[in-house]
Order: structure tokens, then C-alpha cells, then sequence
């Protein structure tokens, strides 16, 4: 595609170049999707995840300190509480704690807490410590939260109660909190781990690993471990680039194909839809995840240690039909918010969206977050959606490549009551008086870093292809380089010189769908160019398995369309 010539949505196409040679033993579409993922990585092992891809977890900084600590606590019958994140990243790291100490003697000794989004906020709190050390806990152990929260390690210190801190979230150039007894995190300075990209889940599932390596269940009971590991690695979108979190996030899929689960999992799967055969990374973080969170963002995330703990398949049931209805409501505030943002805008398309509402009205900060990426997607701008309480308001950001969020944020500090994140996702405090001042800041920051228009957003295409070669060989074929998600994506085709058949919309004419030969092809909410689909075409899309009805069909899901 010439840079000139943009697709419907207004993309440009880039198409990777091919470095893996095609053996007899790829297929040639396989060959050159593996060119853009495995870089100098064994193509042996990046096609075979097993087990010897987990790194010796010894090999973390404080991990010799933390599993001392630990031990002496359980040793000495000293309490010890789990404290996590609300997120599937932190719940499912309170499981893993969870079970791994009970394994080596714990039970009777621990506890949980996970923060109250809306009455405690987000992070290890120094209400959260002063609690701990007023209820007589001796150890806390912090997952998914902790390596940013120095005022509340620092409190739980001056109590006499010991801090040993599981995290991921640490930003360049900043430190660890000194007064921690052992703090677990990959990107800190010093630590030499060869995995930097671990979820906390994945952080948690090394200090069990540590915890439990001589125990004579050790295998049965880290591959158990491992679906739960899988499913908050893939809602956390860390990069499954690398051998380890591939290994984690396949292994734990296996396991929940092929292993018998508790009461809590399997019914959440039931209430899912999916059957164990075909569980893929795809229903982790479109399915299951989303029902996980909802906890959190609705209402409380102790219902989800509640799910998994519960004995009963009847109490499991209960509590996991209870998990799909706050996901139902989730989806609903979700939709709603997203059409009033939408309104908010009206035709224009500012250089970065700031929008901001009554959380009384439906601008729930349950999901500013989600809202504000449909609406960065749709508009292709940094958005900050904020949810307005009184005189404090919350926000989120979703931003651009071009555009990191946390430095535009800190172009704005003076305004801000607080705020931290990722290049592409960042939260945020504000005074509602300072919201106008705010938007204006983050939109000089944009146009200062761009010097001009923002480029056309692009969009990475694997492979290219004729429309015969949408076949089952090929769609067996790439299945082998799953799982996907950040750094795997599922393989994003360039189909050739298409020409659609049987065009209808869908759901009021929000969707489009379409014949491409024999085949099903869905363009969701595409259903706004139907007019411009009938002749010859190019089409961005996933090829995929679909199972509706006892029915299995091959199916294309259209990211993008261009003129051929």
C-alpha cells in the first residue's frame, strides 16, 4: 500500500519483511509471521514451551531473602497477610500466594486483604499497614502493588511488620522502598533476571516456585498453578514474546484444556461458555478476565477469592453467576459512557481528548479506563476519560505510540493531585477546577511532540495472501504460534484482490458480514462502510475457528479494508 493511499479507516498498511526461511517442515504463511516474533530466539523452543523455560527463580534479586522470611514465619506460627491489587493481575497472584503458603504449613497463619477500589483507592495504603500491624500480623506480602508505595512499607516498618513486596510496576530511574524486607520486581536496578516482563502473577508464581521446589508435589502443583498464572498474564497484556511468560501462558492453557479443576474455575468457565477443549488465550482475556474485573470494578474483588475458594460446585455456580452479572452491568455502564464521550466530542478531533464527567451521570471510574481506549481507537488520540466526585475527580489515559502518557501527564504535574502509569496507559488525580487547564496543557504537549499533524496511524501486517489460501491447513498451521497477545499478536493477514458476496449488516446496522468464497467474514462495527464493499478489495484480517450451535466453521474477522 503507498503511503498515499489510506484504507477506509484511514490506516496505513505496513507489511513485515520476511527473515525466517521456509522449510519443508513451516508452512509458508507460518514462516513469515514467525519473522516478526522470535528474533534470535531457537525456533525450536519458541514452537515447544515447556516447563525448562522457567527460569530458576534464584535467580531474582531478594528471592533468597523472601523465601528466609517466609519460612521463619511459618516456623515461628507469626501471621502473615497477602495484600494485592483488585485487578486480574492481583487476585490471581493472591491464589497463587495463597495456596503456595498453605502447601508449606501456612494454613491458620494467613490472611488476604485486596483494596476497596472506591473506599481505599488503588496501591498498599498506610491505613492498609496500620491495620496489619494493629490486627498482630508479623509479614505482609504486597502483589501487583507495593514497589511504588514507600509511605506504607516505610509505616508497616516503624510497627515491627515485615514487607516483602511482589511487583512489576516500577518506571525507569526509580527505587525500590528501602525499608522493604525483600522486594521482588525484574526491571529493578540490580536485578539480573532474564525476564523483565513478568505480571506480578508471574512474580507470585516464582516465589512459589522458590517456596515449593522440594515439596514432593512439586510438578503437579505448579502446573496447577499455572491456570491461574495463564489467565493474569494474558489480562495483564505483558509481552509473550519471551520463553518464560510463553511458557507460563501455554502451559497454563494445557492445564485448562486438559486438567480437572476446583469447583470455582470450572464453573467460571461454564458461565463463560467455553468448553475446556477449546480454551484459548483469546477467551483468558476476552471472557474470562473481563468477568474477574468486573469484581473489582463494580463492586469488591474478594468475590473472586471467594470463587475459588468456594467447595461446592452449588456455591461456585452461585458465585460465578454473580460474577456474570456484574459483568453484564460492567458492559452496560461501559456502553453508555462510551456514547456519551462520543457526544462529548461531537465533530471535533482535538489533539488530545479530555473528557470528563459526573460520576452521578454514568462516568463511572470503573471504567474510564476501557472507555477512554474505545475512544482513542475510533478517534486515533491520546483520550483521558474522568470520572468527577465532588471536588477530586479520577481519570485514565489511553494513549498513541507517538504519544507517552506518563510524560504528558508530567507536562501537567502542577495540576495534578497525583498520577502514574505506562507509556501507553496512565491514571491519574485532578482538582475539577483544573480539568479546563489540563485539557489545554495535554493538548499543547501533543502538538509540541508531533510538530505538526500526527502522523496516519498504521497498522503491522504479518503475511499477505490470495483469498485460497484461507483454508483448515492453514488455519492449523498458525494455530502452532499461539498463544498470542502483546508481542505473539494473533497473525494479522494482508488478503489479496477479494471481492465480497451476500453483503448484510448486522445489530442495526452496526456490523458487517459478508462472503469471501466459502467463507464467513465479520467487520465489526463496519457496518458504516457497507457502501464502499462492493468491489474489489483488499482486507486486513484474522482467520480464526468458529464453534456456534454444535456447528465448526472457518471464519474471518476484518480489522481493516482497502481499495484493491
Amino acid at each position: 500500500m503507498h503511503p498515499s493511499h489510506l484504507s477506509l479507516t484511514g490506516r496505513k498498511w505496513n507489511l513485515h519483511p520476511q527473515h525466517v526461511s521456509v522449510s519443508d517442515s513451516l508452512h509458508p504463511l507460518v514462516a513469515r509471521c514467525l519473522s516478526r516474533r522470535i528474533g534470535e530466539k531457537s525456533l525450536s523452543d519458541w514452537m515447544r514451551p515447556s516447563l525448562d523455560h522457567l527460569h530458576d527463580p534464584y535467580a531474582m534479586l531478594g528471592m533468597v531473602d523472601a523465601v528466609a522470611r517466609i519460612r521463619d514465619a511459618i516456623r515461628n506460627q507469626q501471621r502473615i497477610r497477602i495484600v494485592t491489587d483488585y485487578d486480574v493481575d492481583g487476585t490471581t497472584s493472591s491464589l497463587i500466594l495463597q495456596q503456595t503458603l498453605i502447601r508449606i504449613g501456612g494454613k491458620g497463619l494467613i490472611d488476604y486483604h485486596i483494596p476497596d477500589r472506591f473506599a481505599e483507592g488503588y496501591g498498599f495504603s498506610v491505613d492498609a499497614a496500620r491495620k496489619a500491624a494493629a490486627d498482630g500480623v508479623a509479614l505482609i506480602i504486597t502483589a501487583d502493588i507495593g514497589v511504588k508505595d514507600h509511605p506504607a512499607v516505610d509505616f508497616a516498618h516503624e510497627a515491627g511488620v515485615d514487607v516483602i513486596v511482589c511487583d512489576h510496576h516500577l518506571p525507569a530511574g526509580e527505587s525500590v522502598p528501602e525499608n522493604a524486607y525483600a522486594v521482588l520486581c525484574p526491571p529493578q536496578d540490580a536485578c539480573t533476571y532474564p525476564n523483565k516482563s513478568l505480571a506480578a502473577c508471574g512474580v507470585s508464581l516464582k516465589l512459589a516456585q522458590a517456596l515449593l521446589r522440594d515439596h514432593p508435589k512439586y510438578e503437579a502443583l505448579l502446573r496447577s498453578m499455572l491456570k491461574v498464572a495463564a489467565i493474569g498474564t494474558v489480562a495483564d497484556v505483558v509481552d509473550l514474546s519471551g520463553l518464560e511468560n510463553r511458557a507460563i501462558v501455554s502451559l497454563g492453557i494445557e492445564q485448562l484444556r486438559t486438567g480437572r479443576h476446583a469447583p470455582g474455575l470450572q464453573a467460571l468457565l461454564d458461565v463463560c461458555g467455553l468448553s475446556n477443549a477449546w480454551i484459548s488465550a483469546r477467551d483468558l482475556g476476552y471472557k474470562v478476565s473481563p468477568r474477574i474485573n468486573a469484581a473489582g470494578r463494580l463492586t469488591g474483588a474478594n468475590a473472586v477469592v471467594e470463587l475459588f475458594s468456594a467447595r461446592s460446585p452449588e456455591r461456585a455456580y452461585e458465585l460465578a453467576r454473580a460474577l456474570d452479572d456484574l459483568n453484564d452491568q460492567r458492559k452496560q455502564i461501559q456502553s453508555g459512557l462510551v456514547d456519551a464521550c462520543i457526544e462529548q466530542l461531537g465533530t471535533e478531533t482535538p489533539d488530545f481528548a479530555v473528557l470528563a464527567g459526573d460520576e452521578s451521570e454514568g462516568w463511572h471510574r470503573g471504567v474510564v479506563g476501557i472507555v477512554a481506549a474505545r475512544i482513542r481507537d475510533r478517534i486515533h488520540r491520546p483520550t483521558a476519560v474522568i470520572a468527577i466526585m465532588d471536588e477530586l475527580a479520577r481519570g485514565s489515559v489511553r494513549s498513541i505510540t507517538e504519544i507517552h502518557a506518563v510524560r504528558a501527564l508530567e507536562s501537567a504535574s502542577d495540576l495534578l493531585a497525583g498520577f502514574g502509569g505506562h507509556p501507553a496507559a496512565a491514571g491519574f488525580t485532578v482538582p475539577v477546577e483544573n480539568i479546563p487547564a489540563l485539557r489545554e496543557r495535554l493538548c499543547t504537549y501533543v502538538r509540541e511532540q508531533a510538530r505538526g499533524d500526527l502522523p496516519a496511524p498504521t497498522l503491522e501486517l504479518d503475511a499477505d495472501c490470495q483469498p485460497r489460501d484461507l483454508n483448515w491447513d492453514t488455519v492449523r498451521a498458525l494455530q502452532k504460534l499461539g498463544p498470542h497477545g502483546k508481542g505473539n499478536p494473533t497473525p494479522l493477514l494482508w488478503v489479496r484482490n477479494v471481492r465480497p458476496s451476500a453483503l448484510r449488516t448486522l445489530s442495526g446496522d452496526k456490523h458487517v458480514k459478508f462472503r469471501v468464497g466459502a467463507l464467513d467474514a465479520i467487520w465489526w462495527n463496519g457496518g458504516k462502510y457497507i457502501d464502499q464493499l462492493n468491489r474489489p478489495l483488499d482486507l486486513a484480517a484474522e482467520i480464526e475457528i468458529n464453534r456456534w450451535k454444535g456447528r465448526t466453521t472457518l471464519q474471518l474477522n476484518i480489522e481493516d479494508v482497502a481499495p484493491h
